[in-house]
């Protein structure tokens, strides 16, 4: 079974990070990954609202410049709400979605991680 991944992240650096980690974590499960990396958010959102319930992962940086990982969350509230369970925010200033979204809850990867702490996050939202 292949694993579809969208990494959505202005820094290159963490890209390849989390591309590395979801490649480890399908290999470990006996998977295969397909992963698609993007820096721009505005072709990102048009990403997510055209294709976005093609991915079984999202991974979403908050700290975006131009168009921020929570803004695009609330975008796709409007326009692709199915696939917000898909969405794991990478950020190591997780209070800017508690501030901006009161009372939700959010599956969050807090900056600086581990991979035991990524595998963690992609067991709960495989539901393993």
């Amino acid at each position: 079974m292949e694993v579809k991944a969208l990494i959505i992240d202005d820094e290159d650096s963490i890209q390849g990070i989390l591309a590395a980690f979801f490649n480890r974590y399908v290999s470990d499960k006996n998977l295969q990954s397909d992963i698609v990396c993007m820096g721009d958010p505005v072709q990102s959102l048009f990403e997510l609202t055209t294709h976005g319930d093609e991915y079984q992962v999202i991974l979403l940086d908050v700290r975006i410049p131009r168009l921020s990982g929570d803004e695009i969350y609330s975008s796709l509230e409007q326009v692709n709400p199915g696939i917000l369970g898909h969405i794991i925010f990478v950020t190591g200033y997780p209070e800017d979605l508690y501030e901006r979204f009161p009372g939700k809850e959010f599956n969050i990867l807090q900056k600086p991680f581990r991979y035991n702490s990524f595998a963690e996050k992609l067991d709960c939202l495989f539901g393993n």
